[in-house]
């Protein structure tokens, strides 16, 4: 009896213990079914730009990270990641990286590739910079800091408006005695209107040669004049002795001769016409420079003038008759600097002052008169607008700021590359 209830316990303990091993093998089925799922999910969501599915992708690898997950047993990751490999070789693409170093987030291909996103981004030798707009419409407004290349070629077209207005007295004394006769103000005004043709030539890179052809129209209110006609023919060189260096400053040295085309002011009926010249020749020279501090360049300028003496004139001026006039030296200076706002806008803003001494009047009497010495001076600003990728337009206003300088000055400059007067070379 003792004998069959031992076999029977044996025989109890037997099928407890296969049980138990049954449950355990579908177990391990179980998880390794698991893991292959596991495996499969970041093959399928592999090489897609779908920011959904690299979300879910991101998901379902994190917890197979020791970083992610610290109770994941390091020998299950290594499992699946080589399951992964060997899955991945028989299909043909491309294994999945080892998540055990490299975070899913950052495995996300990118729309736009590398070297061609950094070659956008990159300025191009033909870009157009602030500093180089800036030099352009700087030299186009104010050309003589500026010099044209060997065998090139231009064209400019300037209109001025310059506005004088004056209170004058006209006062006559008795020739027995000192006492005042006559005494009268007088308002002046005059409206000035010229037209200039510019035209330079690059006869070598460093020496550019100038004309300018100026048709004037004048209209005095005191006098109920008007007058159009050719103003003085001017002709200049600007020349560079030195080539650029760096840390020192361009200097640019210019010469002038204008003649006496125009109408004389000491020719005409003195009472009643008007000039359209100033009535002698004169020579001139002088110099410029510039520094460019991104986006702002500073110029300076100064020059200095002589006038020829003009003889015969016969012209009569009240009870006397001129004869001769020196008109002695004059100069002036100028500076200031231009703003670049962008690509396609430039402020100029710039202060001259202008003066003259040493002339002289002689008549047939012998009588000399000498005036006093005159100084004007203005402020002037400039817009530059580029309104092409070649052609910038310039407009200006001064204001004057002595009794001799007009009292409102407005210009427009513009290129006339369009009728074909121009030519560039590189």
């Amino acid at each position: 009896m003792q004998k069959q209830w031992m076999n029977r316990s044996i025989l109890s303990l037997s099928i407890g213990l296969a049980m138990i091993g049954v449950n355990v093998y579908a177990a391990e089925d179980n998880a390794t079914d698991a893991n292959s799922q596991i495996t499969a999910a970041p093959s399928a969501i592999e090489g897609t730009t779908d920011p959904v599915a690299a979300e879910s992708r991101a998901q379902v690898e994190a917890p197979l990270t020791n970083d992610n997950n610290p109770n994941t047993d390091s020998a299950v990751v290594n499992t699946i990641n080589e399951r992964s490999d060997s899955t991945a070789a028989s299909t043909g693409s491309t294994p999945a990286p080892d998540t055990t170093t490299t975070n899913a987030a950052s495995e996300t291909p990118s729309m736009v590739p590398e070297n061609k996103a950094a070659g956008v981004l990159q300025q191009k030798a033909d870009d157009a910079s602030t500093k180089s707009n800036l030099e352009e419409v700087f030299t186009r407004s104010e050309q003589q800091y500026s010099l044209s290349k060997r065998g090139s070629y231009s064209a400019t077209y300037d209109i001025d408006y310059t506005y004088y207005r004056d209170s004058r007295l006209d006062l006559a004394l008795s020739d027995s005695s000192s006492t005042l006769t006559r005494l009268r103000i007088e308002e002046d005004a005059q409206h000035t209107i010229t037209n200039t043709f510019t035209f330079q030539y690059g006869l070598l890179d460093n020496l550019t040669l100038t004309a300018s052809l100026p048709l004037v129209a004048k209209s005095d209110n005191l006098k109920d004049e008007t007058t159009a006609g050719l103003g003085d023919l001017s002709f200049g060189a600007r020349w560079e002795p030195f080539p650029l260096k760096a840390g020192r400053l361009p200097l640019i040295l210019f010469g002038s001769l204008s003649t006496k085309t125009g109408d004389s002011p000491y020719e005409i009926d003195a009472t009643r016409g008007l000039s359209t010249g100033k009535g002698y020749y004169s020579i001139g020279g002088g110099a410029s420079t510039r520094k460019f501090i991104d986006p702002v360049v500073l110029f300076a300028s100064g020059s200095v003038s002589y006038g020829l003496k003009e003889s015969g004139l016969d012209q009569r001026r009240g009870e006397r008759t001129l004869d001769e006039f020196d008109p002695g030296i004059s100069g002036g200076i100028a500076f200031g600097f231009a703003y670049s706002f962008n690509y396609d806008v430039s402020l100029t803003m710039s202060y001259q002052q202008s003066f003259s001494t040493n002339s002289e009047f002689r008549f047939t009497s012998g009588e000399v008169s000498t005036p006093a010495d005159q100084t004007s001076a203005s402020l002037g600003f400039s817009l530059g607008v580029r309104v092409s990728p070649k052609t910038i337009v310039n407009g200006s206003v001064g204001f004057g700021l002595t009794e001799d300088a007009p009292d409102v000055s407005l210009g427009l400059s513009f290129p006339l590359d369009f009728l074909g007067f121009g030519r560039e070379t590189r």
